[in-house]
C-alpha cells in the first residue's frame, strides 16, 4: 500500500531504533529538517529555538507539497504542523488526507499544562493545527483518550480514529531474574524530565516514601525543563541514567519492579507497552493513553492526574507488597500481546483500506 515514505528521519541507520525495511526507490530522506531543529536547540535561546523548530516543520511541509504529483497516490498521511501545505496540494490532486496526530488536541494540551512557547508562536501553531484538522478527511490518534480530546473539541466522531501503537515484543521480553534481596524494590521512570510527564509529581511522591531504605528510583531519559530537580539527588536512591538506547531500556525495564509514569498528558506512552512486554507492572495517571492496556490491580494501577497523594500512596503500597507486585509479571506479558507492532500494522492497514475505498 505504501507509495512513498518521505521524512527527516531515515528508514535505516538511525542509531536509536532498528531499521525499517522499505524499498529505497520509494523513500526520501531530508536530513536538513532534524539538523535545523537540533542546531536551533543547541545554539538558540528557548523562545528562538521554538520558532526555529516551527520553521523546520513548515519548510518540510512545503517541500513535500511541491513534490506531490497527479496519480502518485490515492491518499497522503502527514504529521501535524507539517501537513498544511501538503493537504492543500493533495486536495487539489484528488487525494484523501489523513492527519497523523501523535498528541492530544491542542485545546486539551492548553487546559492540562499550557505552553512555554512565545504567545505569538503559540497562536501561529494553533492556527496551523486548526487548518490541518479542517483539511483532513480523517484524523489518526494513538489512543482512545487522545481521540476523545478531538471529539470534545468539535471534530465529528466518525472523522477521528484511535490506532494504539505497538512495542517490540522480542526486544522487550521478560527473563529469569536472579533472586533479589527481600528489601529491594526498584521504581523506573522512563522519559524526559519534563513537567508534561509529571516528573515533579514523581519526585515529590518518592520523597514521601523515602523512609523506606530499600526503595530506589531510576530515571532513564533526557534532561528536560525540570532537569534541575535532579541536582543533588543523583547518586543516592535516585539514580539518573540519562538517555538509553532501546536495548538498554529493555534491560532497565526487566530489572525494574514497577514503571511509574504520572504524566499530565501522554497521548499514548509507548514505554507502558514496553514495560508490560517486559513483565513489569505499571503505575500511570489517568491522562496516559496506554492505560487502556492495564487491568487495575492485575497489570498495574491508574491514579488521578496531578494527585501526588494518590501517587505516593500507591508507590508506598507497592514497596510494602513486593511479592504481590512481582507476582503480576506473567499477567503483564500477556496483556502486552495485543500491543505488538504486527498487531498495530493489522489495525492500521485494515482501517486505511476501509477509509480510503
Amino acid at each position: 500500500m505504501l507509495a512513498g515514505y518521505w521524512s527527516g528521519v531515515p528508514a535505516s541507520g538511525f542509531r536509536r531504533y532498528a531499521p525499517v525495511l522499505l524499498d529505497a526507490r520509494n523513500t526520501r530522506w531530508m536530513p536538513w529538517t532534524p539538523a535545523l531543529r537540533r542546531l536551533g536547540d543547541a545554539l538558540l535561546p528557548a523562545g528562538a529555538a521554538a520558532w526555529n523548530d516551527f520553521a523546520a516543520c513548515r519548510l518540510f511541509d512545503r517541500w513535500a507539497a511541491n513534490r506531490l504529483r497527479p496519480g502518485m497516490a490515492d491518499a497522503v498521511i502527514a504529521c501535524e504542523i507539517s501537513a498544511l501545505a501538503t493537504f492543500r496540494k493533495a486536495k487539489s490532486l484528488g487525494m484523501a488526507t489523513f492527519l497523523d496526530a501523535p498528541s492530544i488536541h491542542r485545546q486539551a494540551q492548553d487546559q492540562l499544562h499550557g505552553t512555554a512557547d512565545p504567545p505569538r508562536l503559540h497562536r501561529r501553531v494553533a492556527s496551523v493545527k486548526d487548518e490541518e484538522i479542517a483539511l483532513a478527511d480523517h484524523i489518526l490518534t494513538v489512543s482512545e483518550l487522545a481521540r476523545q480530546t478531538y471529539v470534545a473539541a468539535g471534530v465529528p466522531p466518525k472523522k477521528a480514529h484511535a490506532v494504539p501503537l505497538g512495542a517490540d515484543l522480542e526486544l522487550f521480553a521478560p527473563e529469569l531474574r536472579k533472586e533479589l534481596a527481600p528489601h529491594d524494590f526498584t521504581f523506573l521512570f522512563a522519559g524526559a524530565t519534563i513537567r508534561r510527564k509529571g516528573f515533579d509529581l514523581l519526585l515529590e511522591a518518592f520523597g514521601r516514601i523515602a523512609q523506606d531504605p530499600g526503595v530506589e528510583l531510576r530515571i532513564a531519559g533526557t534532561r528536560g525543563d525540570l532537569g534541575s530537580l535532579l541536582d543533588g539527588l543523583n547518586g543516592g536512591r535516585v539514580v539518573f541514567l540519562g538517555p538509553r538506547s532501546q536495548p538498554e531500556l529493555a534491560v532497565e525495564l526487566r530489572r525494574a519492579d514497577c514503571l511509574v509514569l504520572p504524566s499530565r498528558n501522554d497521548s499514548y506512552g509507548m514505554v507502558v507497552a514496553e514495560a508490560l512486554a517486559s513483565g513489569t507492572p505499571v503505575l500511570v495517571s489517568e491522562m496516559v493513553g496506554a492505560k487502556e492496556l492495564l487491568t487495575e490491580g492485575q497489570t498495574g494501577w491508574i491514579i488521578p492526574v496531578e494527585d501526588v497523594h494518590a501517587l505516593a500512596e500507591r508507590m508506598a503500597w507497592c514497596a510494602g507488597h513486593r511479592d504481590e507486585v512481582r507476582a503480576l509479571r506473567p499477567a503483564c506479558r500477556i496483556a502486552a500481546e495485543s500491543a505488538s507492532w504486527p498487531a498495530y500494522q493489522r489495525r492500521l492497514t485494515t482501517l486505511l483500506r476501509e477509509l480510503a475505498t
